[in-house]
């Protein structure tokens, strides 16, 4: 049987694919090992209090960001949808941060085509937005809960800003400052930094910013960023200086200078390392764009190359390196990319394509007999079996239902839009991401959150504890500290910091005690199921 689905345009087949995209980020599962843990308790911590001055994690300052993204997840939470688990309400806050940065990405694209004089500016928008949302680093990242969603949304806002700026220089600056004081607020100095960076050098490239204009439009942005920079910063101060500078010093020049052993470790030529994966398929179009093109493929959008270029540039100074640090310059190279749109030959997307269509048919075989092989026995049953030790769950049918009908409704629209479409190996790769991610977080969601829940061994653990008591902790991490408080309602407090040696119960992560805590009983010893070297045990004092 053939089902033939009518679209009226490709377009439109954009559109759902993208509203498919958000698919994971809904899917109903508990709270994932490592970056949701804590800062899903760092979130819960706000909807218990009204003061959401200090970010606090199992009630201890937790210094480390500041708190947009929090506050937003909260008020998600406790105002928007107080019928929703906290965990639930911060991943819609994290989605309605990624819609953002589509929006304003496809948005900005749109106004540097327009500049050309292109026939049809809104098909660089919304060829813009489909290269963002198939980026294998934003669709790595964007499902999850992380405040660096927020800063994805300000550089997306930022570059909007900066397309904008000849017709509306007022809006431009508005803008701009906001996109700042999000960045700021979101994960500190960095995105400012690469933002106001990249403003100032910006009339070096394009002339359209060499104007009296451009500097009016920087200084209404000035003026718009300086609440975000000054407020929440000088009410820290006045409630704790050493809180301020924790945040100030250690946790920004600190972690950028790595002079305190805080973030993940550097690596040399990291940022080159990964841009073939990361800004895939990004990549692609780069070397096609500058063959056609030479120079006037930086010109053509100018800021967002730029921003690009610099925040790369930036990122591989510091001396911490991770793949999520990377992701806004991706939303800049996507733009960039994006607003060329009329340029890229129908051959090369053709091309493309073809090869899309037969990685779309490949990961679905590859997922459903996963599945297959997972739960009625296959060949393979052993094999994934033994990254999941004990796992015996029966299949979620309507999991089951909803992943036949995603993979059915995404290969036609796969199949029959792009005869269509110009950009039809763009549209066809993010086919590939939306089946290849909506199979797993329907037909593997069950394996994926017993792999990656802390929540049946935190409740366990509980069993043994007196909730009216005051309980240590020893060797508990920031994500475990963060999922415990979570699903006991219980704060710990840590010996590592001279807290809890008068309490009665102790929490000790690993199989490591420390020799001056106590004399303490063994009531209970387990690990995480799916993570045989996650050793916890309870003890209470003799």
């Amino acid at each position: 049987m053939n089902l033939k689905i009518n679209w009226p345009s490709w377009k439109t087949a954009c559109f759902v694919l993208i509203a498919l995209w958000f698919w994971p980020s809904l899917a109903p599962h508990d709270p994932w090992k490592p970056d949701e843990s804590y800062i899903l308790g760092l979130v819960y911590e706000y909807t218990l209090r009204d003061n959401w001055l200090v970010p606090m994690l199992s009630g201890e300052p937790f210094m480390e960001k500041p708190p947009l993204f929090f506050w937003t997840a909260a008020a998600f939470s406790r105002y928007v949808f107080p019928w929703l688990p906290v965990h639930t309400a911060a991943r819609l806050a994290a989605a309605f941060y990624i819609a953002l940065t589509f929006i304003f990405a496809a948005l900005a694209a749109g106004q540097f085509a327009a500049r050309k004089r292109v026939k049809d500016p809104s098909q660089a928008a919304w060829f813009t937005a489909i290269l963002l949302a198939g980026t294998l680093g934003l669709a790595g990242n964007g499902h999850h809960i992380l405040t660096d969603s927020a800063l994805f949304a300000s550089f997306a806002i930022a570059l909007y800003a900066f397309s904008i700026f000849p017709k509306q220089p007022l809006v431009s600056g508005l803008l701009m400052g906001t996109a700042w004081g999000m960045a700021f607020l979101t994960k500190g100095l960095l995105g400012p930094g690469c933002l106001g960076l990249a403003a100032l050098l910006l009339p070096l490239f394009d002339r359209i910013y060499r104007q009296k204009a451009y500097l009016l439009t920087l200084s209404i942005a000035l003026l718009v960023a300086l609440p975000w920079w000054l407020i929440w910063p000088w009410r820290l101060w006045l409630a704790s200086p050493e809180l301020f500078h924790t945040w100030f010093w250690v946790n920004n020049f600190g972690r950028f200078l790595g002079e305190n052993n805080l973030g993940p470790e550097y690596r040399h030529g990291f940022y080159l390392k990964i841009l073939p994966w990361h800004a895939f398929p990004l990549i692609l179009y780069l070397p096609v764009l500058f063959f056609r093109q030479r120079l006037d493929a930086f010109k053509n959008a100018a800021p967002a190359a730029l921003l690009c270029l610099l925040t790369y540039t930036i990122l591989s100074l510091a001396k911490t390196s991770m793949e999520l640090y990377a992701v806004p310059a991706v939303v800049a190279f996507a733009v960039w990319m994006g607003a060329q749109a009329s340029c890229v030959p129908a051959a090369f997307e053709r091309r493309f394509g073809l090869v899309a269509l037969c990685l779309l048919a490949i990961s679905a075989l590859v997922l459903w007999w996963a599945w297959a092989a997972l739960y009625f026995g296959l060949p393979l049953q052993a094999r994934l079996l033994h990254f999941l030790p004990g796992f015996a769950e029966q299949p979620n049918w309507l999991g089951v239902l909803s992943a036949l009908a995603l993979t059915i409704f995404v290969w036609n629209l796969a199949w029959r839009v792009p005869q269509r479409a110009k950009h039809e190996g763009a549209v066809r790769w993010l086919a590939v991401l939306v089946m290849s991610y909506g199979l797993v977080f329907s037909l593997l969601l069950p394996a994926l959150n017993y792999s990656k829940s802390y929540k049946p061994m935190m409740l366990d653990l509980a069993t043994q504890l007196d909730k009216t008591q005051c309980l240590a902790s020893f060797g508990l991490g920031e994500h475990e500290r963060g999922n415990f408080h979570y699903y006991t309602t219980m704060r710990v407090e840590r010996f590592e910091i001279g807290r809890g040696k008068e309490c009665p119960q102790l929490l000790i992560q690993g199989s490591i005690m420390s020799a001056n805590i106590g004399d303490y009983t063994l009531l209970k010893k387990t690990t995480r199921t799916a993570g045989r070297y996650e050793e916890f045990s309870v003890w209470r004092k003799s």
